[in-house]
């Protein structure tokens, strides 16, 4: 085993010292021998001293490692893990003012996740369609480094080299894409980005509009469902061609979406130029039905956001009913109220159709409300808003007296 093997070692072992820690406790022992010591030697030495064990040379050294046992400043490592995203490429000049490629990439195996970062002419798997997201990739001779967040990253530079498929790996081994697709009712305001697996079942006509420097911009809507809800996916430019066949009944699988929160508390999903795609084919499944979550809950039991739930309360106050403008200048009707159980009070409102039905509703009616959603609103306190999915039932009223 050489000096970086070595190192490579006790990095693993000791992840409360960094690559330079090593190197110069090796240098410091190299000196106090007065340079006496091989590289190797002294390396052995100081790896004893701090507790690691060195195999001798019979023994095997296991290259490969897992994406939840790699820390920074690791060289030379050998992972295989499953893509679950393919981020854009990027452009940038070098100092030379040549320009250059990088592509990150999602990985996962059964230990965590871990961005790539592929450089230069490792770019040429991506534009020739040989790595896509689902494959099973080995990063061979890659590198460790902290990105701009603080996470990790493992970077394949030119002595680098990444096996697309290798034979020698079952798939079964490694966390399927599906395993990364978030319930479209879990959503919430919350969410930066999301995944989503769901059934088309209404489409929009595509849209054009003028965007300040003149050029052209296209922008469609469909609306998507699985069994916890529907959301609205809204495709833009050229995300609009790559679905320009779609039609109802389609099952999509979208990666990397962009949650986008609109002010009735609905959910949007914006597929953009980073966002991936898969239409299922031969995958048709009738379209499901949204689970009502019939487990009713007590107003006090309502401390996060999240949703469907079920609650049964009485109208507090008068509804106030206005008409507001979203932010696609759709005009819509928004009825806000309060809403009280035994257990305490929470503001309520009510979108589009659900609007209608609070004209209806006065102080002193019982309500069911099935499939709401709770978000915090401006002032950060919890409130309730509907979603097509929601489903109101007037159990009685009272008269004001």
């Amino acid at each position: 085993m050489d000096l970086e093997q070595i190192v490579q070692r006790v990095l693993l072992t000791r992840r409360d010292l960094t690559r330079e820690d090593v190197l110069k406790l090796i240098y410091e022992k190299k000196r106090s021998a007065e340079n006496y010591l091989l590289d190797d030697v002294a390396a052995r030495i100081v790896a004893s001293e701090l507790g690691v064990d060195i195999p001798h040379e019979e023994e095997s050294y296991k290259s490969e490692i897992s994406i939840g046992s790699l820390v920074s400043g690791l060289n030379d490592v050998t992972l295989t893990a499953r893509v679950i995203i393919v981020y854009p490429i990027q452009t940038f000049f070098k100092p030379d003012l040549t320009q250059g490629k990088l592509a990150r990439l999602l990985l996962a195996d059964k230990s965590g996740t871990l961005r790539l970062v592929l450089w230069n002419d490792k770019i040429s798997l991506i534009e020739a369609g040989k790595i896509k997201h689902g494959n099973i990739v080995r990063i061979l001779h890659g590198y460790v480094r902290e990105g701009l967040d603080g996470k990790l990253e493992l970077h394949v530079g030119q002595r680098g080299d990444v096996q697309v498929s290798p034979p020698d790996v079952a798939d079964s081994h490694y966390p399927s894409i599906d395993q990364f697709i978030d319930k479209i009712g879990n959503l919430t305001q919350k969410s930066k980005k999301a995944s989503v697996l769901g059934t088309v079942y209404d489409v929009y006509p595509m849209s054009e509009f003028k965007r300040k420097d003149g050029s052209t911009g296209k922008v469609r809507r469909l609306r998507l469902r699985d069994e916890t809800d529907e959301v609205s996916l809204v495709l833009w430019n050229e995300k609009v061609d790559e679905l320009s066949g779609v039609k109802k009944d389609d099952q999509l699988r979208i990666m990397n979406a962009r949650v986008k929160t609109q002010p009735d508390g609905q959910i949007e999903l914006y597929v953009e130029n980073a966002t991936q795609i898969e239409k299922l084919v031969g995958q048709a499944l009738p379209l499901p039905s949204i689970a009502s979550s019939e487990a009713t809950r007590k107003i006090a039991d309502l401390k996060e956001e999240g949703g469907p739930f079920t609650i049964e309360a009485t109208v507090a106050t008068t509804p106030n009913i206005r008409e507001v403008t979203t932010a696609q200048k759709e005009k819509v009707l928004v009825a806000s109220f309060d809403l009280t159980d035994e257990t305490g009070k929470i503001r309520i409102s009510l979108w589009r159709k659900h609007a209608e039905l609070a004209k209806e509703l006065s102080v002193g009616t019982r309500i069911k409300i099935k499939n709401a959603y709770a978000k915090r609103g401006f002032s950060n306190l919890l409130e309730l808003v509907s979603r097509t999915s929601t489903i109101i039932e007037i159990l009685y009223g009272e008269k004001v007296k």
